[in-house]
């Protein structure tokens, strides 16, 4: 659910209406400022962050995410299938009897 850039404002008015009463009160006056930063912070972010619109994951995502050299070695781990051979196994799977 989005929120709306008016609605924003007016809770910054609201705020900024009860830090002025409260000027004799220093720390509720600091609290009630410190929302209103919060407040312009989110309107900032809004405007600055792009529109993503393909949900697909590029290799550059994944080694900024785990790492170059684990992304690598998880390509490797995908691509190459290794198979233990045992008496009692029957297939790659733990389920498989």
């Amino acid at each position: 659910m989005a929120v709306t850039n008016q609605t924003v404002l007016q809770k910054m008015k609201k705020e900024v209406d009860e830090a002025s009463r409260k000027q004799m009160n220093q720390k509720d006056m600091v609290k009630h400022i410190a929302n209103v930063k919060l407040l312009c912070e989110l309107l900032l972010e809004e405007e600055s962050s792009p529109v993503v619109g393909n949900n697909e994951i590029t290799e550059d995502e994944i080694n900024a995410m785990i790492g170059a050299e684990n992304a690598s070695s998880m390509i490797k781990k995908q691509s190459s299938t290794s198979t233990i051979i045992h008496d009692d196994a029957n297939g790659k799977s733990i389920f498989d009897f």
